[in-house]
């Protein structure tokens, strides 16, 4: 029995498998298109293109490229920021590669057509269809086999990036990425590193030739068939001619312009500055600042010429800081000034022989004297002291802390003026005492000194002195932020260190906060006018000769720093418009006999403020100063019957009383003697106001000023009143005094070689010249003194008592402590 035929199928049936198959397809092209739509709304980005590696750039205030670091894998790589092309570089480009771009959606079938159809009758591949769109996608994937694959992964990318972004973006991507010869990619490295100018101020020939060369990177290396590239650049620059976008006087033009014979270069200009803002902020690959290129220029100039004559006498690294105080931008940035050590080839070639990497402009070193000026207007501004107060300069001892001023004399008494003016230690660190250590570091925080940042007890008195740390920056900006308060254009003052720009590029870093520090100091305008009149005073460097002598000698408010051991040496200084700072010394701290403020920062200083154009002086902030009547011979508020004399301080301020020289005086009718109550009551009396300083003062001042009169003698005759006195006469009165050891000291006597303590020099001063002085320790007498009266006295350790008489009948007795030597208990 054969097999039975299958049932003939209905109509019913039919449909149903038509309907069956219209749903098939139905849900394939959902599916196409919706795998197709999640390829465009979720891609898949390379790596490179999510995290481009660029370079370093740092520019000036105009745009100019100062600085470049190549990127990490080694390619000089610079994006380029603006939302749209040069015109003249977008026209040449779209001429050349793409001129359907803002027509096709990323492929353009048309010019796949005719690439197919000529490549066909050629038999070969001849031309391609590549869009700029593609090509982006190309240069994303990086160098890549060219499969068919690949070309359908670009293609994809192609879409994917026409779907996300406008087209100026896309043009953009291209122009970051594009190869142009060795490893030089992108518009912007390109038109720096050929032509030494940013994209936008092209010629017509540069943009030409930068929109055919990643058609042919090779082309532009020098033997590499430049007449090649040469052909190629002319005939675009005819065909923009033909379309009319360039008029024809400007092809000619643009014809005659030859090929670039070898590459503008990379500047290096300000490697330390582009140095500390990349380890601020590393993903940043654009740094715009407020330097002035021709300043920078002609300052690093400047102190490469002062480096190597510095080198000879073993200081080997330097640096300057230039800042307009009128606008408080940074004009000027010389990080580190080195030269090549003479030890080796090897040696010299390496970039950290002395240094020379390291950024001394942002490094902590001492500050030396360069903080007096801080003081000096704190004091002023609280009436605390006027520029003509005298301030003792004595030997003085604090504990155990004895500062001695820098040419190891002493001047008894010291106008404060002169004292800052000349740079005295003695009265820098009294004035601190008066003062107080830890108000004087409160204060320094905000004048902007952020590395000032230890205890007061770990400094002590020698805050004033070095024993601080600060940089170049903040000492700097602290000056300027001072002069721009005296000239009353601004209570307070802040620094950028740059100005930031960022690219628009999809993975465009984090923006950092590029803010500066604002300070607000903490004393008026009067007291920082008077501060930096008084700075005027400074004696210059030799080189600068007898500038006093010369009426147009321009103004420069300057400050000196020498590190204790001789290791930093500093000078800041201002004209009316400009502050610069100066720091000579060696990076790894070692000293060097030349090394002081005036001897070599200061040459520097006034080398550096000769290359500026002169500035006008501050005007006077009449309305932030006061007249104030004061004693004419010693500088403080009137007092008794004082010749009087007229001084500037802050407005609104009031002069203390705490201190004066002045003492009222009964004196026979000569002036020779004194009248003590109940002496010689025959005899006629004048009442006098005499500047009656303390005997160690006396001592010392008398000899530099003879005009001074001093205390007289007692009347002969009434020498009894004045021992009966003694104890308890004011300083002024006292005519016998110890110079060392100061009241309730502690001292350490020098070891010897026996293992027994050593001797110390105690010195004592009276009034007269001519008196004995008889010394006791511990009721044993010692032997007695004449002028100058110095006694060597060995003792043990402990307490002690020491009473000095003089054959005037004065007595001084004075206790201290003698400190065991640590070697003894050994």
């Amino acid at each position: 029995m054969g097999k039975a035929w299958p049932k003939p199928r209905t109509n019913q049936w039919r449909k149903l498998q038509i309907k069956r198959r219209y749903l098939a397809a139905l849900i394939a092209g959902f599916l196409l298109l919706g795998g197709l739509g999640y390829q465009l709304l979720a891609p898949d980005w390379p790596l490179r293109f999510t995290s481009p590696q660029w370079s370093t750039a740092l520019f000036d205030r105009q745009g100019q490229l100062l600085d470049l670091h190549i990127a990490e894998d080694q390619q000089w790589r610079l994006p380029y920021q603006a939302v749209e092309l040069p015109t003249r570089y977008q026209t040449a480009l779209l001429a050349f590669e793409d001129q359907y771009f803002f027509q096709h959606p990323g492929i353009n079938p048309l010019s796949v057509a005719r690439a197919f159809w000529g490549n066909l009758v050629a038999g070969k591949v001849k031309s391609g269809a590549s869009t700029i769109t593609m090509q982006v996608s190309r240069l994303l994937y990086g160098n890549q086999p060219r499969t068919l694959t690949q070309k359908l992964q670009e293609t994809r990318l192609a879409m994917q990036l026409e779907w996300h972004y406008e087209k100026p973006q896309i043009l953009q991507l291209y122009a970051n990425h594009a190869p142009y010869g060795g490893n030089i990619v992108g518009l912007t490295a390109a038109s720096w590193w050929y032509f030494g100018r940013e994209p936008a101020a092209l010629s017509w020939a540069e943009a030409a030739l930068l929109a055919v060369l990643p058609n042919s990177p090779g082309l532009i290396h020098p033997g590499r068939r430049a007449d090649v590239l040469l052909h190629k650049r002319d005939q675009l620059l005819r065909k923009l001619a033909q379309r009319g976008a360039m008029q024809a006087v400007d092809l000619q033009l643009a014809l005659l312009e030859p090929l670039p014979q070898k590459p503008a270069g990379w500047p290096a200009q300000s490697p330390h500055l582009l140095q500390t803002l990349r380890g601020k902020w590393p993903q940043q690959p654009l740094f715009y600042t407020d330097l002035d290129q021709q300043l920078q220029q002609q300052m690093t100039a400047l102190l490469a010429r002062h480096a190597r004559t510095l080198a000879i006498s073993g200081v080997h690294n330097s640096a300057l800081l230039l800042i307009d105080h009128q606008e408080m931008k940074i004009r000027a940035y010389v990080g580190n000034a080195s030269v090549a050590g003479e030890t080796s080839t090897a040696e010299a070639a390496n970039t950290t022989t002395h240094g020379r990497a390291v950024d001394i402009i942002q490094s902590r070193r001492s500050t030396g004297s360069i903080l007096k000026p801080f003081l000096y207007a704190l004091m002023l501004d609280e009436g605390l002291l006027t520029s003509e107060s005298l301030l003792p300069d004595v030997p003085s001892k604090f504990g155990g802390y004895a500062p001695v001023n820098f040419d190891l004399q002493f001047r008894g008494a010291v106008k404060a003026g002169d004292a800052l003016a000349q740079s005295l230690n003695v009265p820098a660190v009294r004035m601190l005492h008066q003062y107080g250590v830890g108000r004087f570091k409160q204060q320094l925080a905000a004048f902007g000194l952020s590395t000032v940042n230890k205890g007061a007890d770990h400094y002590g008195l020698s805050l004033i002195l070095g024993g601080a740390e600060a940089t170049l920056f903040e000492l700097s900006r602290s000056y300027a932020a001072m002069m721009q308060l005296a000239a009353q254009t601004n209570t307070t003052a802040s620094l950028p260190l740059l100005s930031l720009q960022f690219p628009a590029v999809p993975a465009a870093a984090p923006h950092p906060d590029p803010k500066a520090e604002t300070l607000s100091l903490p004393i008026s305008s009067g007291a920082a006018y008077l501060t930096m009149q008084t700075l005027l005073n400074v004696e210059r460097p030799d080189s600068e000769g007898s500038w006093r002598d010369y009426v147009n000698s321009q103004k420069i408010a300057w400050k000196t720093g020498t590190s204790f051991g001789l290791r930093d040496a500093w000078a800041i200084g201002s004209n009316g418009r400009y502050t610069i700072g100066v720091w000579t010394g060696n990076a790894d701290g070692s000293p060097a006999a030349i090394l002081a403020g005036a001897r070599s920062a200061g040459p520097v200083l006034f080398d550096a403020f000769r290359l500026l154009p002169d500035a006008p002086w501050l005007n006077k902030p009449v309305t932030a100063l006061q007249q104030v009547e004061v004693c004419a011979n010693d500088g403080y508020r009137v007092r008794f019957s004082c010749p009087r004399s007229t001084t500037e301080m802050p407005a609104q301020r009031q002069l203390q009383t705490s201190h004066s020289f002045q003492q009222q005086l009964w004196l026979d009718p000569s002036g020779k003697f004194q009248l003590p109550a109940g002496c010689a009551p025959e005899v006629a009396r004048q009442q006098q106001t005499r500047l009656i300083l303390p005997v160690a003062m006396a001592y010392f001042y008398q000899p530099q000023h003879p005009e001074y009169q001093g205390l007289p003698p007692i009347w002969p005759g009434c020498e009894q009143m004045q021992e009966q006195s003694q104890t308890s006469a004011a300083p002024h009165n006292l005519r016998l005094d110890l110079l060392y050891p100061s009241s309730d000291s502690q001292i350490r006597l020098p070891l010897q070689l026996d293992g027994k303590l050593g001797q110390s020099i105690f010195r004592a001063v009276h009034r007269d010249n001519k008196a004995l002085l008889y010394w006791h320790l511990d009721e044993q007498y010692l032997g007695q003194t004449r002028m100058p009266h110095q006694m060597a006295i060995q003792t043990t350790a402990g307490q002690h008592q020491l009473v000095i008489t003089a054959s005037d009948g004065s007595r001084l007795q004075r206790q201290f402590e003698v400190l065991g030597d640590p070697e003894l208990k050994r």
